[in-house]
C-alpha cells in the first residue's frame, strides 16, 4: 500500500511514540508460561485464548516443545478487543511477538500496512506445493493479499443449523427428515415456537441471522472485485436480507428482541442457550461440537447445512472466517514461528496435527488432516461435525474480499442487517446505504494516497 511521505512520517512516528508503552501493556493485560528450555531459541506466541481454550493451546505448545531441541515456544495470552493494536504498536516499535494468531479479518489490512511477512517466503519448494495445491481453497484464500499468503489458519470456523431431535420429535418432526429448502426450515421453526400465557417467547423454533454468511445461499455475497467493481448492493444479497427480515417479521421484531434478551447465551462455556433446549435450531459454528461433547454429551442433536431457498439459491454457501496465524515483518525469530506453524497446522505432519484440531473442535486447513487416521476417528465419535466439512469442501464456500478496509466492510454488512431487522430500513435501502458508505471510505482513502 503506497501512502504519502508526510502522511507516513508522521503516522509511523506516533505509533512508534505509543510503542514505548507496548510490554507494560501486554504483560499487565495477559499473561505466559516460565520458560522451560532457557537454552534454546524463544519464539513468542501471542494469542486471545483464554479459560479452557488457553488450555488447550498450552497443550499444543507443550507437544512442540518436546518434539525438538532447537526452539522453545512460550504463550502469551493476550486477550481483549486492544490486541490487534498491541501488535501493531510492538512491530513499529521493533519488538512483537514472533507469532500471533488473529481474527481472519484483520489480515488484510496489517498486510497492505507492510506490517506481516509474505509465509510463502518462508516455506520450502515442497512445502509451498503442498500448501497451495492441498489446502481447501476458501481456507487458503482467506489468508491471500495481493499474490502472497500472510495468514494460515489453525482453527477456520463455518456456520450450520444445531437441531434438538427431541424437541423436533415432540412437535411431530422426524430430525433424518429435514428440509432441503429454507423455506421449509422457516416453516418448522414457526411450529416449534412456544409461548407463555401472555403470548411471549419462551422457546425460539428457528431464526436465521449473519447475512454476510447466508447472502451465499442466494447466490450473493459481498464482494470487491480486484478492478474496484462492487457486488454489495446487488438483487441476490437483497433477496437474502428481504427472506431474513421478513421471516423474523413472522416471529415478531419485539418478541425477538425481548426473548434475546433474557438468555443467559455466554459464547465458549456450558450455559449456550441450545444446551438448556431454549432454541430448537440455531445458526452456530463448528466449535460448538466439542463444547457439546464436553458439557451436553446427553443431549441428542443433528447438525445440517443451512439449506438454500426453493429458487434459484445456492447450496453448501458459506463464508470462512477464523483464527489465522501471522508472522511480524519486524519478527527476531520467524523461522522458529515457521516450524510451529507448520507443527499445529499439519503441513509438516497431518495426522498428528488431526489431534489438535480435534482438541478444540476446529476445522483443518487441508483435506489430508481431515482424512488422515486420527481425524477419521473423532469424526465417527462426533458425526456431527461432517457438516462443517461437506461446507468446507464446496465450491460454494468462499473466503472474504481480500481488500485492506474489509473489517470496515464487515461493519457496514452488520449495520446494514441490523438497521433492516429492526425495520428502520428497508432492505433495499440498507444495502444502497451500505455501497454508498462504502464508496465514500474508498474515495476517502485514494485521497489520502492509499493504493487500493
Amino acid at each position: 500500500m503506497a501512502v504519502s511521505n508526510s502522511v507516513s512520517k508522521y503516522r509511523r512516528l506516533a505509533l512508534w511514540c505509543l510503542a514505548l508503552a507496548v510490554t507494560v501493556i501486554v504483560f499487565a493485560s495477559g499473561h505466559s508460561t516460565p520458560r522451560k528450555y532457557p537454552e534454546r531459541k524463544v519464539v513468542r506466541f501471542w494469542h486471545r485464548w483464554q479459560g479452557d481454550w488457553e488450555k488447550q493451546v498450552q497443550k499444543i505448545v507443550d507437544a512442540f516443545n518436546q518434539s525438538q531441541t532447537e526452539y522453545e515456544v512460550v504463550a502469551v495470552s493476550v486477550p481483549g478487543s486492544g490486541a490487534d493494536a498491541k501488535f501493531i504498536l510492538g512491530v513499529i516499535g521493533g519488538d512483537p511477538p514472533d507469532l500471533m494468531s488473529m481474527g481472519s479479518g484483520a489480515v488484510p489490512n496489517m498486510a497492505a500496512n507492510g506490517f506481516l511477512t509474505p509465509l510463502d517466503t518462508l516455506m520450502t519448494p515442497a512445502e509451498h506445493k503442498a500448501f497451495f495445491d492441498e489446502s481447501y481453497p476458501a481456507i487458503r484464500d482467506t489468508g491471500m493479499y495481493r499474490g502472497h499468503c500472510y495468514g494460515i489458519t489453525i482453527g477456520a470456523d463455518l456456520m450450520a443449523l444445531y437441531v434438538n431431535c427431541k424437541q423436533l420429535r415432540d412437535a411431530g418432526f422426524d430430525p433424518d427428515n429435514f428440509p432441503k429448502t429454507m423455506q421449509g426450515v422457516e416453516e418448522m421453526g414457526t411450529k416449534l415456537n412456544q409461548h407463555d400465557k401472555d403470548g411471549h417467547l419462551t422457546r425460539l423454533g428457528f431464526l436465521l441471522t449473519d447475512i454476510a454468511y447466508n447472502s451465499h445461499l442466494f447466490g450473493g455475497g459481498f464482494y470487491v472485485k480486484e478492478d474496484g467493481t462492487l457486488e454489495l448492493d446487488t438483487p441476490q444479497n437483497e433477496r437474502a436480507l428481504e427472506t431474513m427480515v421478513n421471516y423474523r417479521k413472522k416471529v415478531g421484531l419485539e418478541e425477538v428482541l425481548r426473548f434475546q434478551a433474557g438468555l443467559n447465551d455466554i459464547e465458549g462455556a456450558a450455559s449456550w442457550a441450545f444446551m438448556h433446549g431454549d432454541l430448537s435450531i440455531t445458526y452456530d459454528g463448528q466449535w460448538r461440537v466439542e463444547e457439546l461433547r464436553k458439557f451436553k454429551p446427553e443431549l441428542e442433536y443433528r447438525v445440517y447445512p443451512v439449506p438454500p431457498p426453493k429458487e434459484n439459491g445456492t447450496p453448501l454457501g458459506g463464508l470462512v472466517g477464523g483464527n489465522y496465524m501471522i508472522v511480524p515483518v519486524s519478527g527476531k525469530q520467524k523461522q522458529g514461528a515457521w516450524e510451529f506453524l507448520k507443527f499445529w497446522t499439519g503441513l509438516d505432519n497431518p495426522d498428528r496435527a488431526a489431534t489438535f484440531y480435534n482438541m478444540g473442535g476446529w476445522l483443518p486447513y487441508s483435506p489430508a488432516v481431515a482424512k488422515s487416521p486420527t481425524f477419521q476417528k473423532w469424526l465417527k465419535e462426533n458425526p456431527q461435525f461432517q457438516a462443517f466439512l461437506d461446507i468446507l469442501a464446496s465450491p460454494n464456500c468462499k473466503p472474504p474480499p481480500p481488500i485492506a478496509n474489509l473489517q470496515f466492510l464487515n461493519d457496514l454488512i452488520t449495520h446494514a442487517e441490523d438497521q433492516a431487522s429492526q425495520g428502520a430500513e428497508t432492505p433495499k435501502q440498507a444495502l444502497a446505504e451500505l455501497e454508498k458508505k462504502f464508496k465514500e471510505e474508498r474515495d476517502k482513502r485514494r485521497a489520502l494516497g492509499y493504493d487500493e
